[in-house]
Formats: structure tokens, sequence, C-alpha cells
């Protein structure tokens, strides 16, 4: 029987001990080259909501463009009406903000001086045209009509930031005493509501 030598039996044992241990650092870090790589778990930020608006603490939150029976005006007309809501726990004032129903003119109507809207709560903008009426005093009038037909709403912030859109709906044809608003009240997206002018929005 041959004796095998020593030198050979020695190099055996260092290839032996050199593949385990490539296998060993293998297992350890996953990813290299010629392995599968293992995708950590998406992260989301906890304090993201779903359908919750970013941005501006008043939105508009309900419209109706053909209001026949549903809301009077101060004056007992029925006038087409928006409604603002103030998602903060504190009241905003609306001095120097606009109203438009015109993308080309941001501009087209401004809140009067001193407007506020409460903490959580909800404002009406009566839209008949009525803001140069002697006898709609009371309320606040805008200088455009709605278009039963479908059109923009803009809610537009001051000069001084730039006119900058704070919040805004597109609209398709609507039907008489039919209401348009944001479900959930204040956050989600525009869909056919029960008419709430200045109350929580719910599904029709």
């Amino acid at each position: 029987m041959k004796k095998i030598p020593i030198t050979l039996i020695f190099v055996l044992i260092c290839s032996a001990f050199i593949m385990s241990c490539e296998y060993a650092s293998d297992v350890v870090r996953p990813g290299e080259p010629g392995t599968d790589p293992v995708d950590p778990p998406e992260m989301k930020d906890p304090s993201e909501k779903e359908g919750m608006l970013k941005g501006s603490p008043v939105v508009i939150n309900e419209l109706m463009a053909d209001n026949d029976n549903i809301a009077m005006d101060p004056q007992g007309d029925n006038d087409d009406w928006v409604e603002l809501y103030n998602r903060t726990d504190s009241p905003i004032d609306l001095t120097g903000m606009y109203l438009s129903d015109k993308v080309d003119n941001p501009t087209k109507w401004q809140f009067p001086d001193g407007t506020e809207i409460a903490a959580n709560g909800y404002l009406i903008v009566w839209c008949d045209e009525d803001h140069d009426n002697e006898d709609a005093t009371e309320g606040l009038h805008s200088n455009f009509k709605l278009s039963k037909s479908g059109e923009t709403v803009l809610l537009v912030g001051p000069d001084a930031n730039d006119n900058m859109v704070l919040d805004s709906v597109v609209f398709g044809e609507q039907e008489t005493d039919v209401a348009y608003g944001r479900i959930p009240n204040g956050t989600g997206d525009f869909q056919i509501v029960a008419a709430t002018p200045s109350a929580e929005n719910t599904v029709n």
C-alpha cells in the first residue's frame, strides 16, 4: 500500500477549509453577486392617512351647482353654494384670500376683510352674483355662479403668498338639489353626498 504524501494531505485539508469559509460568507452576507437579494420590508410614514389632503388647513368641502329646494341664503333665495371647512383646531382669518371658478382668473372674488372660519367649522359662500347687491348685506355672496354643466372651483391664497391655489375641485354635470362633497368629511375624494350645508358630510 502506497503512502500518501504529507504535503498532499495538507493541501486537501486547506482546500476544504477555504471552501467552507466561502460558504459561510455567502450565508451571513446575502445579496452579494450570485445570490438572491432580500428586500427590506416597506416602511410607511405613520402620519400618512389614506385619502388625507396635505397642505391647506381650509378646504373646499361641499358644493351645490343647482339648488332649487335644499338651502336658502339669508335673503330667502335658493342659490348655488360652496362650503369651506376648517380642518384645524384654531379659527382662520380668510382676509385676502380668493374664491374663483376660472383657472385663468384665480382672484375673481375676494373674501371681505375680517372673514373668519371657526375652528373645525364651516363657511358657506353663496354663488349668486349678489356681491354688489345692497340688499344682500348678510352672508357671503360671490361674483359668480356655479355651472350645472360642470366647471372648476378654486380656493386661492392672498397676494402676499403669490396667489397659491390652496384647494380646488373639478366637477362634471350636476343634478338639481344634489350635493357634491368630500367623503370622509374634509379629507376624502369628492362624490355625491347628502346635502349638509354647514355640517359634516355624509353618504347620500
